[in-house]
């Protein structure tokens, strides 16, 4: 893991320009009989074939435009980047790259530019010293411990009051908070009432609403929810929409946008369908490698 500004980085995203070229000869081996027969001759010439228009793709000059990621590591002394996918870019009149130059520094300004906060650090204090709580931060430390529950147990489906009965999260609702006075004093209060704490539930699920990595499917049962990373049915029929709409001539080149996405989904799929549903279906996806984006906010799929 290396840092930048005290943030860890561990995988990257690079635009950038080709500037130098090392070459090695593909390396073969094939085995063969003694007198090969036609159809092992046929089959031989076809993979060569293959291999030279699979080169011919992927080959790369000084001076083209490409996107890589991949993961940070160090070889024979040297940094470089282990990439997991790497393609060239075509931008003829560089509305790729101006892009990319508006985006980072409110990326820099947001993120890289401000001091690092460990959420496990701030967690660990917290649960450390209890009742030093408000009842916002209360709920989102709450709502975190919630999402790593979902997560190590694999939960498909849940309901609020399930959630409820896990010793861990309701030892956690359970802290006593401090609440604001009128006159700015700080008081503790331990308000732990079945009605507080099925309300503090509430908001903490609300929050995993909002971040969608939970959902609610329209028409369905009313408190029942579905955890998004889990509901592989929802993340093919995502793959199929894109992987049909790229084959459109209006996106065959560059993609389908992120709203085009959306509005698909919302017609084919589920009308209530949220943005963060859909983007947090999408980062799955790309991290499975069943999609890739383009450019900013544009998707193809394989």
């Amino acid at each position: 893991v290396f840092f930048y500004n005290g943030h860890p980085i561990k995988q990257v995203d690079i635009l950038g320009t080709v500037i130098g070229v090392r070459e090695k000869d593909a390396f073969y081996s094939y085995g063969a009989t003694a007198a090969p027969s036609a159809r092992e001759l046929s089959l031989t010439s076809q993979l060569k074939k293959l291999q030279e228009t699979i080169a011919q793709r992927a080959k790369l000059e000084i001076g083209d435009i490409i996107r890589v990621r991949g993961h940070i590591r160090i070889f024979r002394g040297e940094r470089e980047i282990h990439a997991t996918t790497y393609y060239k870019v075509d931008d003829p009149v560089c509305n790729v790259q101006i892009a990319r130059m508006l985006e980072l520094p409110a990326i820099y300004r947001k993120v890289y530019d401000q001091r690092f906060h460990s959420p496990a650090l701030k967690e660990e204090e917290a649960l450390s010293n209890p009742g030093t709580l408000d009842l916002d931060s209360l709920t989102c430390l709450l709502s975190e411990k919630a999402k790593e529950f979902l997560v190590e147990n694999r939960v498909q489906t849940f309901y609020q009051q399930e959630l409820e009965t896990v010793e861990s999260l309701l030892s956690l609702a359970n802290q006593p908070v401090i609440h604001s006075a009128c006159s700015g004093q700080m008081g503790f209060k331990n308000d732990t009432t079945s009605r507080a704490i099925h309300s503090i539930f509430r908001n903490a699920v609300k929050l995993l609403q909002e971040k969608g990595l939970v959902f609610q499917k329209d028409g369905g049962f009313d408190n029942l929810f579905y955890v998004t990373r889990e509901n592989k049915e929802l993340h093919r029929k995502i793959r199929r929409i894109i992987q049909e709409e790229c084959q459109k001539p209006n996106h065959v080149e560059k993609g389908c946008h992120f709203l085009h996405i959306l509005a698909c989904a919302r017609l084919s799929l589920s009308p209530g369908l949220s943005e963060p549903v859909l983007q947090q279906v999408l980062q799955l996806l790309e991290d499975q490698s069943d999609i890739v984006s383009t450019t900013e906010k544009y998707y193809t799929a394989f």
